[in-house]
């Protein structure tokens, strides 16, 4: 009985790891600001090392668009990088004294789309992103 009790905890353990999200935010900060709606995200900082994951969707089906984007690097580096489908794609990389303001990355309305904005050498700077039609 308590074998079958232990495998049940077990089982259920091993589901609920399963069924968190597929990234996890592992930074240090100091100075962030950010902001997270179901369509968009921003984050400024004064440093960031490390990975912020944020999670937006585009939540009417048959609805369709492109990621817009805004990088600004006053310090350091910063890669912006989408993931719809299971795989990492990078959207900018803005080193230092830089600034980016695009668009890219298609995507199709019912999708989540984790944004990831990866800071390298203690980035100082801001990140904004939006779900278009």
């Amino acid at each position: 009985m308590k074998r079958i009790l232990s495998l049940i905890i077990i089982l259920s353990m091993l589901f609920s790891f399963a069924s968190c999200g597929k990234y996890i935010s592992s930074y240090s900060a100091i100075g962030l600001v950010r902001s997270n709606t179901s369509h968009s995200c921003e984050a400024s900082f004064l440093t960031l090392k490390g990975e912020l994951v944020f999670k937006i969707k585009r939540s009417e089906k048959g609805t369709e668009g492109d990621i817009s984007y805004s990088v600004e690097a006053k310090e350091g580096e910063i890669k912006l990088y989408y993931d719809i489908y299971g795989v990492k794609e990078e959207l900018t990389h803005v080193k230092a004294g830089e600034s980016v303001t695009s668009r890219g990355g298609y995507v199709e309305g019912g999708h989540t789309v984790y944004i990831i904005i990866e800071g390298l050498e203690k980035a100082r700077g801001s990140v904004s992103v939006e779900l278009d039609n």
